[in-house]
């Protein structure tokens, strides 16, 4: 009944295109309605303030309705249908950052004339499709991506591992225009003074004055099937009370993260020192932005261990479940000989670890800049793009 229902559905909205004109609207969004941050926001915002298309944000969050409303940007909500339905009938392309897009009833997948644009959440060796369970939700990730027109890598080698050899692209549908939120990277004034302001450091850590001089690490977690508790938990000899107090011995923050998929994993409570940030309490968080503010990441095989690597601070890793996860879904390739951080086991050297590099840097890059650099020149050579433009100069030339 409910596949009869969606076909009426798309065959209604089909006959009302018949009468609606077409024009250069632009609908972006990403992979929830309540989260305003990654590359699709970055781009949204360049090509509102760069172009004379439309561009639109799919958001059904009053705070960031509000934000966008305070910038003079524009927006589709269900809390205005009407005008959501009437844009999405004379929308020309649509842009997303994973494997789906914005796609009521099919009607965008099934219409050929649509340009169809993934930016990718990320670049990194993580970036693989599982091929020994779940083969029929491999089948439709596949399937489902293979839909878009456009699919955004960094590199000659990323386009190759994981947009052809593992997502089956066709090489007319990989491009390489990087990730949007890279460019940030490029300016060097916008960097200093996200440090300096720590906007998300304060307002996480409710901490408004002294904050400048403390160090502050940043620890994300990847989405993971096998564990229901946060990697760190499982150090030998790990202890919260004890972590705690050695943050606040050191003058540290330590801010933490999970993926989305993982909201029913076992948090910390918070502490005077560590603290839980959430898309649901911070709609309008970034964590592109928190890593600019951090001096420390720990993390894991997440494509985030990329990112960070670009900015040349110190990097920690726990991965326990590093060998089940690479024997079972893998990896486009084995992460560790590229690894830009030491990987940690017992809590004691992840204390060592922290005072070893959050005050050294030129220690740490001097340890593990061949590992950074080869990660880079495989999943993130930043220095040969201005992603948000070739975006731009792409959409232009494909709507002449």
């Amino acid at each position: 009944m409910k596949k009869i229902l969606n076909i009426v559905v798309l065959l209604i909205l089909k006959f009302l295109s018949l009468f609606i004109r077409k024009e250069n609207i632009v609908i972006i969004g990403t992979y929830s309605r309540y989260r305003y941050g990654g590359n699709t926001k970055y781009l949204y915002e360049y090509l509102s303030m760069n172009t004379d298309l439309q561009v639109y944000w799919l958001t059904e969050s009053m705070e960031i309705i509000d934000y966008l409303e305070s910038k003079g940007l524009k927006y589709l909500t269900n809390k205005k249908l009407f005008k959501k339905l009437i844009v999405t009938l004379k929308c020309k392309v649509i842009i997303d950052s994973g494997t789906g897009y914005y796609n009521p009833f099919n009607y965008f997948s099934s219409n050929p004339n649509i340009l169809k644009i993934s930016t990718m959440h990320g670049s990194g060796p993580k970036l693989t499709v599982e091929r020994k369970e779940n083969i029929e939700e491999t089948l439709n990730l596949i399937k489902k991506i293979n839909t878009f027109n456009c699919v955004s890598f960094c590199t000659e080698y990323s386009r190759v591992t994981i947009g052809i050899n593992q997502l089956l692209l066709s090489r007319d549908k990989t491009r390489l225009f990087g990730l949007p939120k890279h460019d940030l990277l490029h300016d060097h004034e916008y960097i200093n003074l996200t440090y300096k302001k720590r906007k998300w450091v304060k307002a996480i850590t409710n901490e408004k004055n002294n904050i400048n001089k403390s160090k502050v690490i940043y620890y994300t977690p990847t989405y993971r099937t096998t564990y229901k508790t946060l990697p760190i938990r499982s150090l030998p000899g790990f202890s919260v009370e004890e972590f705690d107090a050695f943050l606040e011995k050191e003058d540290i923050y330590f801010i933490y993260s999970f993926h989305s998929m993982n909201s029913s994993i076992e948090q910390f409570e918070n502490t005077k020192r560590i603290k839980f940030v959430s898309d649901a309490e911070y709609p309008l968080f970034d964590n592109f932005e928190l890593m600019i503010e951090s001096d420390m990441m720990i993390g894991d095989y997440s494509t985030l261990a990329t990112d960070f690597s670009l900015m040349s601070k110190p990097q920690l890793f726990i991965m326990p479940d590093y060998k089940e996860v690479y024997e079972s879904k893998g990896f486009a390739e084995d992460l560790k000989p590229m690894l830009p951080g030491e990987e940690i086991t017992p809590f004691n050297d992840l204390k060592e670890a922290i005072i070893k590099y959050i005050m050294n840097q030129p220690l740490f890059l001097d340890k593990f800049k061949n590992n950074i650099d080869l990660l880079q020149s495989k999943y993130a050579d930043i220095k040969k793009y201005d992603s948000r433009e070739m975006f731009k100069n792409y959409i232009l030339t494909k709507l002449k």
